[in-house]
């Protein structure tokens, strides 16, 4: 092996890193989000007395406090170190670096005039893609350079000769068909937990016929459930899981929806003991979230690996549909059985 592409692996196998870092940075901070925003209605509904809807609508003034952090403070100094950066490497007759503040499609693609990004990262790709080449010759080339991609059968069975920008639209759409080890985990932790949330855990409370105790479990198991989100999302630098535990988590996590359900109408475990395992749940979804899209990161090759997050995106957005209309039905139907009222629904059984 030569000094070169010894070092263009290393840099390959750097860029992953940092990507995993910021996979974890971003599921860390969104998990942390709902931690504060339960907080934040615990404060101002129970400390201030506030209803639930003032309480939301004072909660959009930290999208005006965030455009003005953004554009008065952080954006220009986006723009300083951008400067500074592109100053330093002139002076010294190089090409601009690129900062680290410059976005991963232009690190990944081709620039707009058709010529090659001359990221030293890339060089293996440039080398490769003289011809046509197919998408799983591409993430064999990629595994070669990555030893964290652990299986090459899931490998999307495509014909790519560049990236996804020059993919047809029929292309794209087999793309994101082949993109189903990460999506159905994805669809099923996240349709699995929003049952229990919206479903379950609604219809739930010490005791049950009180509608005050049911709206204090709810805040409680969900408050819980938060931390654990929080915690497992911040966990993406320690590893990533093999596809078979990517796998085995929303198992898991559609078992603890029945727990609860058969739970919440039999009520052989029935106090505040309950929010061990709603922690529980939030470590499966906050696992499944920041290891699935660490699992794509060090399976895609750089070519489809943006697109391929975008696309996985999808997935817990769908579950989410489909357990808020299902879960209608779920809590209807433990109303049912606990003899209560209010149901937005008919249970169907």
């Amino acid at each position: 092996m030569s000094g070169s592409e010894e070092n263009d692996r290393k840099l390959m196998k750097q860029g992953n890193v940092q990507q995993r870092r910021s996979i974890t940075a971003f599921s860390s901070g969104t998990g942390l989000a709902g931690i504060v925003g339960y907080g934040y209605k615990a404060l101002f509904s129970d400390l201030f007395g506030w209803g639930l809807t003032p309480t939301v609508w004072s909660a959009m003034l930290f999208s005006v406090a965030y455009w003005l952090i953004y554009s008065r403070g952080l954006h220009r100094i986006e723009q300083t170190v951008h400067q500074g950066t592109s100053i330093h490497s002139e002076d010294e007759n190089e090409e601009p670096i690129h900062s680290s503040l410059t976005s991963e499609s232009s690190l990944l693609m081709k620039n707009e005039n058709g010529g090659a990004d001359n990221s030293p990262i890339l060089d293996d790709r440039l080398s490769v893609n003289g011809g046509s080449i197919s998408v799983p010759e591409i993430v064999e080339n990629h595994a070669s350079n990555n030893n964290t991609m652990q299986s090459l059968e899931y490998a999307p069975q495509i014909d790519s000769a560049d990236s996804s920008r020059n993919l047809t639209s029929i292309q794209r759409f087999k793309l994101v068909l082949s993109l189903w080890p990460y999506t159905i985990p994805l669809f099923i932790v996240y349709a699995a937990e929003y049952m229990l949330q919206a479903g379950v855990w609604s219809a739930m409370g010490f005791p049950v016929t009180s509608a005050s105790s049911r709206a204090q479990f709810y805040q409680y198991s969900n408050w819980t459930y938060q931390a654990g989100v929080f915690l497992s999302r911040s966990s993406g630098n320690l590893c990533t899981a093999s596809l078979p535990t990517l796998w085995f988590m929303p198992f898991l996590q559609v078992v603890n929806l029945y727990f609860f359900w058969m739970n919440s109408i039999h009520h052989f475990w029935y106090n505040y003991g309950l929010l061990l395992p709603c922690f529980f749940a939030g470590l499966l979804g906050g696992g499944v979230y920041v290891q699935g899209f660490s699992r794509v990161n060090a399976d895609m090759p750089l070519e489809l690996r943006e697109f391929a997050m975008a696309s996985v995106g999808i997935a817990d957005s769908l579950g989410i549909l489909v357990a808020d209309i299902l879960s209608l039905y779920i809590q209807s139907c433990i109303y049912k059985h606990n003899h209560l009222d209010g149901a937005v629904v008919d249970c169907p059984y």
